[in-house]
Formats: structure tokens, sequence, C-alpha cells
């Protein structure tokens, strides 16, 4: 098993030459360089340690036992980062979340790493029988806890993302970080299960305490590859040319509109406009359709657009445009002219550009999968 530590640490620190090959100045790459680093440093101590060199070499134990409490502070950032590069994260503002950090690093210098060599094995000794000083358990609930707590957050903030994005994307693939998601789910999971496991290890010597610890460094070796690999290929989200809306309301509220310029009678012109443009132009026949290119062709700014949507069709931009497209396929299956085009081809040719995105968005509208309404009498619109 010690060589999947071994490999790991290998394949992070290769990701990391990578990352530095890219030499750009975004902040995204740095975090995610910083975070490979760390996570290289932490499995190749632990490879030492499973292969019993760190015992010949005592003076390399340790080194990153508090390693893990950063990463979890990186993953926020480099999350928070990934979402609006335009907002600019201070050095302030990392250091106050690496306060844990900083001070049981410091305090595990003066009380652990220039001790002896014979020393050191002395006091991994007695942490071993369960002679364990109130410090440790400290640093140890950091160490356990930094990782999925920070996890959680940056999920939260993946959430608001998802929302902000339907305000101005028809189609979110690339953009909506969902590989993100997956990993900090997997974080989470296996976080609380290695602590289960220590538990289990501490108080009823159901497993070794090592089986706790060998789940997350495997874990945390195949997250190197998925991380890596979407990691390194994600492009900025964010463009001058396409901002996302910073709206965070729903659609109801009408309170964040109250300092809108449209009168009454702009906002119903502005409405026969877009449905006259939905219904015979057919805009959202184009599968990169953002809410800038349609105000930029009715005319109007972004934000009056996005009013008139969410006021006048209680929708987000998302949804507008995917409810057209979806209500166009429903068409195209009811015509018998289009028999020989498969659900896919209908699917691209109404405006999709991904099988996983139409069946998502298909099943959202309708309550049936593709196949299933297919099968079923067909709800034309009228």
């Amino acid at each position: 098993m010690d060589i999947i530590f071994l490999l790991g640490a290998v394949q992070a620190f290769f990701f990391g030459v990578l990352l530095l090959d890219k030499g750009n100045n975004r902040l995204p790459p740095k975090l995610l360089l910083l975070f490979f680093s760390i996570i290289g440093f932490v499995l190749f101590e632990h490879y030492l340690f499973q292969r019993q060199v760190i015992f010949e070499y005592p003076h390399l134990m340790g080194l990153t036992y508090t390693f893990p409490i950063i990463l979890g502070p990186i993953l926020f950032f480099y999350t928070k980062s990934l979402v609006n590069e335009n907002n600019a994260i201070s050095f302030r503002d990392f250091l106050l979340h690496a306060i844990p950090f900083l001070f049981i690093t410091t305090f595990l210098i003066y009380d652990f790493y220039f001790l002896s060599p014979q020393e050191k094995l002395i006091y991994y000794e007695k942490e071993t029988q369960g002679d364990t000083s109130s410090f440790i358990y400290i640093a140890e609930f950091f160490i356990n806890f930094s990782i999925p707590f920070y996890s959680i957050v940056s999920l939260l903030l993946l959430k608001k993302h998802l929302k902000q994005i339907k305000q101005s994307y028809s189609n979110t693939k690339n953009i909506d970080l969902h590989w993100l998601k997956i990993v900090l789910i997997c974080m989470v999971f296996v976080s609380f299960v290695s602590v289960l496991m220590g538990l289990l290890s501490d108080y009823f010597n159901f497993i070794s305490f090592e089986d706790g610890d060998n789940l997350m460094y495997i874990t945390l070796t195949v997250i190197i590859y998925f991380l890596g690999y979407y990691g390194i290929k994600q492009k900025p989200i964010l463009s001058i040319d396409n901002p996302i809306l910073q709206n965070e309301t729903t659609p109801t509220q009408k309170s964040k509109y109250a300092t809108s310029s449209l009168k009454d009678v702009e906002k119903e012109k502005l409405t026969q406009r877009l449905t006259k443009s939905m219904e015979n132009e057919k805009p959202y026949l184009n599968e990169n359709l953002t809410l800038k290119d349609l105000a930029d062709k009715l005319e109007t700014s972004p934000n009056n657009l996005s009013q008139i949507i969410n006021e006048k069709f209680n929708k987000n931009f998302y949804e507008f445009i995917n409810e057209y497209r979806i209500n166009k396929v429903k068409s195209m299956l009811a015509d018998p002219k289009n028999s020989h085009y498969s659900m896919l081809g209908i699917a691209y040719e109404c405006g999709f550009n991904s099988k996983s995105t139409f069946n998502s968005v298909f099943k959202q509208f309708t309550g049936k999968t593709p196949t299933e309404f297919k099968k079923s009498d067909f709800d034309l619109p009228s």
C-alpha cells in the first residue's frame, strides 16, 4: 500500500510543475500549486512512515503534522477565486484563516520539532500509548475538522455560484464547477469517516488507528488525479464580455428592482420585443447564448433584460431560455418529418450542447426523461 502514497506524492509534485509551467498571474493556479505542494509533502512523509524510514531519521518526524489544517483554507480560497476572479483575495484575509495553523505549528516548533532524535521517539511512543497532552487534542481537532468545515463552506459558495450563473447563462457546462463539487463532497465524507474510524480505534479497539489515516491518504491520492486534471484545464469563468450578475435574491422578490429606472410602459415594450424575438428569430437555438448576447440583440442592458425575465416570466435567464428549447424539442418530436432524427440529434438542433444537460433540463420541465416522454402522449405547447 505504501507505493500508493509515493505515487500520490510524485503526481502532486508533477501537477505542481505543470502549474508552474502555465506561467500566468491568475490566482486559482497559484492556490492549486500550493495545495498540491502541501499534499505532496504530506503523502511523502506518510510513505516514509509506512516504510519505517521515519524512525531511522526522527528529525523528519511530524514535519507535515499540521499541514492538513491549512489545506481547508486553501481549498476555500481556491473555490472563491474560481467563482469570481475579479474579487481580489487579500493576504490579510488568508492570514486570518491561517491563524490556527500558524499558532499550532509555532507551539510544536517549541514543544517538539527542536527535540533531539531520541526525545522525539520517546514523545511518539507516549502518544501511541495514549499519554497525549491537552494541546495535541486541540491540534487533532483542527487537523480533523479543518478540511470538512471549509469544504462545506465551499459547497455553499458553489450553490450560490450556480444560482448566479443561471441569471446570465443558458448553458452552465464548464462553468458550474460540478467537478469541484464532487471533490468537496468526497473530502467531507472521507474526513468524517476517518474521524469515526479514529474514535472506533481509540475507544473500542475495533480497528487500528492507521486504518483511518490510510483511508484519508488514499482518498487524497485519488483526489490529486481528479483535481489535477480538472483544475489545470479549468478556464476563467468570468469575462468582461459576459459578466455574472451578482444577484442572490429570487425572481419573485420585486424589491430588488426598487431602484430600477424602467417604467411600466418601457417594461411592456421590452417584454413584447423579447417575446417577438424568441418566437420569430429563435435566439435560444444558439447553444452559447448569454444574457448579454440577448440584451445586445434587443438593444437594452443585461440588468433591464434580467428584470423583465424575472418579473414578467418569474424565471431566471437559464430557465427562460431552456423552456423555449424544451418546447422546441417537443414540437420536433411530434412532427413526423423529424423521425430520422435521434433524440440527441433533436436536442442539438434545439440549442443543447450535451446529453447530460439535455436530460436534466428535460426532466426539470416535463417531469419525465426524454425516453419516457417519447413513449407517452406529447404535451405540445399551445
